[in-house]
């Protein structure tokens, strides 16, 4: 077994690579440039690396673009250069009762603090390059065992929905039209990309005019005055949906537990996160043992959370530079100076991708044993 984590940048990317097959779990980054180098740059070179694996599936643990933004462009400009064999996504997609989410998804694009170029919506990017090229997709929540190795821990559909409707309420008191045709658009979105799965019996045609016409149906939504003042109510009154992606982030782990446990947490809540450690519903307990356990989000300080329990052997923390158009948020993206070795657990590993964005960091990496991919393209593990 071998862990390749890719240097993205702020981002995630990694392979987890066997005898059988792999899974790559997420491909993305925020960053335009990345050690310099343009992030086409850093695409095609990891592209590359991809192609020389024959048998691999892709798992996105959500739809931030730090997580897709490089298979969007895999998709696009290097179309015949990728074949997986399955896509696992959260399951947002395998019921209507989750169409209320997507609507929050799409709206958390949108809003002025997404950080998100021209304020492109990455759910619907997703499942417009989906659409172009069809594929073998299957829905992760809570249970779901997948490769015939892992299951997911997270998300769970039924916490997910509770928290859905808390939100979703309070906006369509005050803008009940726009949220319904917002929810006749997200469940058109839905019903495409559960039309991939094998659960479906109901197949949904595909077609690039049929996408088209979403794409200016969405356009049209989005420039009407409705749109403009819903948008400014969730700004005013600071809803902060873009949390909702992490809401849905896939966590995952082995099935059986054995030597070489691995704990993925995507970019997982906090809240999300203790009720994982608390085995809240009494069904899938944690290990007491990992062999790597990814962080959650980049290792900032907001969403830390303390592994010391699991005797981690190796931590791995994807904190590229971020920069933020703000000093408060580029302090907020900073890996926190609980991972970075102020407080480091005894006899654990660090694999990060700078410290240059490390709070821990003080003339040269304080952590007791580290590696620091940069300027390296990978490290594996």
């Amino acid at each position: 077994m071998k862990i390749r984590m890719y240097n993205v940048g702020f981002g995630d990317c990694f392979c987890l690579r066997d005898r059988k097959k792999s899974l790559l779990v997420d491909f993305g980054t925020s960053n335009s440039r990345i050690e310099g180098r343009p992030r086409k740059e850093a695409f095609d070179v990891i592209i590359s690396d991809f192609t020389t694996i024959e048998r691999k599936n892709l798992l996105l643990t959500h739809f931030h673009l730090d997580h897709l933004s490089g298979l969007l462009y895999m998709m696009k400009h290097r179309s015949s250069s990728y074949e997986f064999g399955k896509i696992y996504l959260p399951d947002v997609f395998s019921s209507e009762k989750m169409t209320g989410t997507l609507v929050l998804l799409l709206l958390a694009d949108l809003l002025k603090d997404s950080c998100l170029p021209s304020r492109q919506v990455s759910l619907f990017a997703l499942v417009e390059a989906l659409a172009k090229k069809p594929q073998k997709i299957e829905l992760l929540s809570r249970g779901k065992i997948f490769e015939d190795k892992y299951q997911a821990l997270w998300p769970d559909n039924t916490v997910i929905s509770s928290e859905t409707e808390e939100v979703y309420g309070k906006i369509a008191e005050n803008h009940k039209e726009i949220m319904e045709t917002l929810w006749i658009f997200a469940e058109k979105l839905r019903k495409i990309v559960y039309s991939m799965t094998e659960e479906c019996k109901e197949k949904t045609e595909i077609t690039e005019t049929k996408m088209r016409a979403f794409d200016r149906e969405f356009r049209a939504v989005r420039n009407t005055l409705e749109f403009a003042e819903l948008l400014n109510y969730l700004d005013e009154n600071k809803v902060k949906l873009r949390r909702f992606k992490h809401k849905i982030s896939v966590v995952f782990q082995n099935a059986r537990d054995g030597e070489l446990n691995l704990l993925f947490t995507g970019d997982v809540q906090p809240e999300h996160m203790k009720m994982i450690a608390s085995n809240y519903d009494g069904k899938l307990p944690l290990f007491e043992h990992y062999w790597c356990i990814k962080v959650p989000y980049h290792g900032t300080q907001k969403y830390y959370f303390d592994f010391s329990e699991y005797t981690p052997e190796n931590m791995l923390i994807s904190n590229g530079i971020h920069f933020a158009n703000s000093k408060k948020q580029s302090k907020e993206l900073r890996t926190s100076p609980q991972y970075g070795g102020l407080f480091y657990i005894n006899d654990t590993h660090m694999y990060c991708s700078n410290c240059d964005c490390c709070d821990g960091y003080q003339d040269g990496c304080s952590c007791k044993e580290c590696d620091i991919i940069s300027p390296a393209y990978y490290k594996d593990i």
